[in-house]
């Protein structure tokens, strides 16, 4: 009935959104992480129609097999418009996040599952190294990405100087992958 916006994206991407951009709370008291978690909300910019993707899967066949498109399924209405992908870019106005995008993406039958926050940092002004790289580093930004599901994970993608006496920059990750490093279960 509501799709993956109301589903997925407006509630556990958000509370996470707003748990990662949070300022340290007074104490860890449900009620302090939530005044911090509201002075987030209240602080992001209302989304634009023009930052938003927003998509439903469709039918396709692949290596012989068919796989129905989501209003194949007996319990959705044939014409029904409810999206079952959507991206969406968001911004916080405050001192902190300032000029820092925050992209959320999920959604169902996609080629690989996956519910992920992605922050994408700002480019510092006066970069020194655009005189030796000129607008390639700029395609680059650094990003940190926060995945939900599945194999929940942590990880930095960062553009970093390739050792030696030349000036080449390499983008490399800094993964912290849940399952790789702790055996237990995640909750």
């Amino acid at each position: 009935n509501y799709g993956i916006i109301r589903d997925i994206m407006q509630n556990h991407l958000l509370q996470i959104l707003a748990l990662f951009a949070m300022e340290t709370p007074v104490s860890l008291d449900a009620e302090d992480i939530r005044n911090e978690k509201v002075r987030v909300l209240r602080s992001m910019r209302p989304l634009q129609l023009a930052n938003v993707v927003t998509g439903q899967y469709k039918s396709r066949t692949k290596g012989g097999v068919t796989y129905p498109a989501y209003t194949d399924d007996k319990t959705v209405p044939k014409d029904s418009l409810a999206p079952t992908f959507a991206a969406a870019a968001l911004f916080i106005d405050n001192a902190r996040w300032d000029g820092v995008s925050f992209l959320k993406k999920a959604g169902k039958a996609l080629h690989t599952k996956r519910a992920e926050i992605r922050v994408q940092f700002r480019h510092v002004p006066g970069n020194v190294y655009n005189r030796n790289f000129g607008t390639d580093l700029d395609r680059a930004t650094n990003e940190l990405v926060i995945r939900v599901q599945p194999d929940e994970a942590i990880y930095l993608k960062i553009n970093n100087k390739v050792p030696g006496l030349g000036m080449r920059l390499d983008r490399s990750n800094l993964n912290l992958h849940y399952a790789a490093r702790y055996s237990k279960e995640i909750p």
